[in-house]
């Protein structure tokens, strides 16, 4: 494998002196060797530089960088600051890497003339491996094919670590410090750079899921949904902005119900009562949304945010029927646990739709949480 280009990996360290060492090790294994490897300690207390000096000292091409802690964000940055390699990649210091990952991923990009390729992960519990797409499937998506996948976040993921990029990608684009969700916010930026992305459903990273991880957290937390939901409509605006995707609005309106029915399950406050009457404001700037493309019991449910939306706070709805006010309309008939129905029309539905509605309602019910 002589004469191939430097391919620069970033790792972000921050108290992972448990995982630490197969995460390393699975990257200074790869079958690609000509690899720049740049590992970025962000503060540790537990050891874990300790760790990336003991790997430096036995790997000449690791670049250890100490820092106070700044966050993952700052990490990423830092690391790309000082890369040489014509090609990037990252692994997050908890995970591990299949030995032929970044092999795999380089000739993706190359034999496909393309300028990111990715590859499929696995999911890593302390009881089981879980993997999605594992068919070998490839596919080669224009810019505003692959950022569309990305806002459907299915089988195109907003994940920087299962990627490969050429250098030129991150022209001018930096990860944003102090905030969370950090890869929702740069991966549609950099799709937008380029000019192709190959993917191919071969799993070669290992995801770990653990408490205390940057992303997961055993205790719900109602200000990450809210920030979540926003990266969300960040994407949109841009996608929208940008004349990528004409559907994309409905992904506020599905992720907007969905973050505020979790956030419901929550006593109310003031604090929660302002962060569900933003993301509902920030649904009624995508005025547009129709069935079908949205589901129609979301449909359903944002309307009844619209036109009822104490009703809605008060989590006390246990039945939803249709019937029929004194004009023939059809409305729907909400009941609350306690009290007596109320009535309103959706208008947004056409005639046709409501005896979809009416079996949507019977079969599946507004059920109380």
């Amino acid at each position: 494998m002589e004469g191939l280009p430097l391919i620069s990996i970033i790792i972000p360290v921050y108290n992972v002196n448990e995982y630490l060492e197969k995460c390393l090790c699975s990257v200074c294994g790869q079958t690609y060797k000509n690899l720049e490897i740049i590992v970025v300690d962000d503060g540790s207390t537990d050891g874990s530089g300790e760790i990336c000096d003991m790997f430096a000292e036995t790997d000449s091409r690791i670049k250890v960088i100490h820092q106070v802690n700044k966050g993952q964000s700052c990490a990423r940055n830092e690391g790309l600051t000082i890369a040489r390699g014509e090609y990037i990649g990252f692994v997050d210091s908890d995970d591990w890497i299949d030995p032929d990952m970044y092999e795999f991923l380089y000739h993706l990009l190359v034999d496909n003339d393309a300028d990111i390729s990715v590859c499929a992960h696995y999911i890593e519990t302390t009881t089981r491996t879980k993997v999605r797409y594992s068919s070998g499937t490839l596919t080669s998506f224009s810019s505003d094919e692959a950022i569309r996948a990305l806002v459907v976040d299915k089988r195109v993921r907003n994940y920087i670590w299962d990627k490969l990029f050429k250098r030129q990608a991150f022209s001018g684009i930096r990860f944003p410090e102090n905030q969370i969700f950090e890869d929702m916010a740069v991966c549609y930026r950099v799709f937008h750079k380029v000019r192709r992305i190959v993917m191919q459903d071969c799993p070669k990273y290992h995801y770990l899921r653990r408490e205390g991880s940057t992303v997961l957290d055993k205790q719900y937390d109602p200000q990450k949904e809210y920030l979540w939901f926003l990266r969300i409509y960040e994407q949109v605006k841009f996608v929208q902005a940008n004349g990528i995707w004409h559907k994309a609005p409905r992904y506020v309106h599905k992720y907007g119900i969905h973050s505020i029915d979790k956030i419901l399950m929550l006593p109310s406050s003031p604090q929660l009562d302002s962060i569900i009457k933003d993301i509902i404001a920030k649904m009624q700037e995508f005025k547009d949304v129709r069935w079908p493309q949205v589901d129609f019991l979301f449909l359903l449910k944002r309307c009844l945010l619209y036109q009822n939306l104490n009703v809605y706070l008060m989590r006390r709805i246990d039945h939803m029927c249709t019937c029929q006010d004194i004009e023939g309309r059809s409305v729907f008939c909400v009941k609350q646990c306690a009290g007596s129905p109320f009535s309103f029309f959706i208008r947004d539905i056409s005639p046709e739709m409501r005896g979809h509605a009416v079996a949507a309602i019977d079969n599946r019910g507004y059920g109380s949480r």
